[in-house]
């Protein structure tokens, strides 16, 4: 190490599967940024094919030759970067689209979680619900209605935050989410915790339809979204709005911004501010998904 450090010149280092184990490396974007925007690591579950093609020169996506083995969604990957327009499965989407029953609710969490738990009956790094929001369309067209709830004070938002979303979210109709996984996770915690609650909330989660599904399964797929279809990259491509005008524009900045103003010693005036902005994210998260069911609706007729 005292040897690298004392050499007037960077050593010479290769890219490779090293850059990322154990631990990212810090210097990537330094190290990678002769890749092209839209390169073969984009490739979705690309793995070692990405290397082989790496080393075979082939650096462009685009550029993939014909003769490489990939997978369905991989291909799609090669065929938007040719073409620059987005892959569209119009059936895939009409059969998805066809899910969602009336009236439909957008629901999305935000959590913390820390290294020694702040409440009783936690584990270590367990998500802890503070806050949610809830758009619900009651017909086709009509304009969506609003609640949601962030947590204040230092007590433990969970029971607060249950009974408040038990009120919202009424007993009919599908429940969209991004990403599934993570708000079932949350309800199944809450479950446990609070079993008096159980019953709603398996019901809740019988209802809910994920809507990252369709960008997943590459029912529609951007060239702009780069292999990832996160909401964050999915917004702007399939309605053109983004995040870039709020303050807080990811979940990890939510959760700390949180913990900062609730729990550390901040003025009264930059707790009420967070918390202003703690809405609006949380808030552009649901009215976002309904942007997106609204930009996909378009879409049934268009062909692949």
């Amino acid at each position: 190490m005292f040897g690298v450090i004392r050499r007037k010149q960077e050593p010479e280092i290769q890219i490779g599967p090293h850059c990322n184990d154990p631990y990212r490396c810090p210097l990537q974007n330094k190290c990678w940024g002769f890749l092209p925007a839209a390169s073969v690591f984009e490739l979705y579950y690309g793995g070692k094919k990405c290397w082989r093609l790496l080393q075979d020169g082939v650096v462009n996506l685009k550029d993939i030759p014909h003769d490489v083995d990939l997978t369905d969604r991989q291909a799609i990957q090669r065929e938007v970067a040719n073409s620059g327009k987005p892959h569209i499965d119009a059936k895939a989407l009409a059969r998805f689209l066809k899910r969602l029953k009336y009236p439909v609710s957008y629901l999305d969490f935000e959590t913390f979680n820390t290294a020694i738990p702040l409440f009783d009956g936690l584990k270590p790094y367990q998500q802890v619900p503070f806050q949610f929001s809830l758009h619900t369309v009651s017909v086709p067209g009509a304009a969506p209605a609003h609640h949601s709830f962030l947590a204040d004070g230092k007590v433990d938002p969970r029971p607060e935050f249950l009974d408040r979303l038990r009120d919202c979210i009424g007993d009919k109709g599908t429940v969209v989410v991004y990403n599934a996984s993570f708000e079932k996770g949350v309800l199944n915690k809450l479950s446990a915790a609070f079993r008096e609650h159980a019953g709603w909330i398996e019901k809740v989660k019988r209802r809910v339809v994920d809507l990252l599904k369709p960008f997943q399964n590459f029912s529609y797929y951007h060239p702009e979204q780069h292999g990832s279809a996160s909401i964050k990259s999915v917004l702007p491509v399939v309605t053109g709005r983004s995040y870039a005008d709020l303050e807080i524009q990811e979940g990890g900045q939510a959760s700390l911004e949180f913990l900062r103003v609730h729990f550390g010693d901040v003025l009264e005036a930059e707790r009420l501010k967070v918390r202003e902005q703690l809405e609006r994210y949380c808030g552009q998260d649901t009215e976002g998904m309904i942007w997106i069911v609204e930009a996909l609706r378009s879409h049934q007729g268009s062909v692949s």
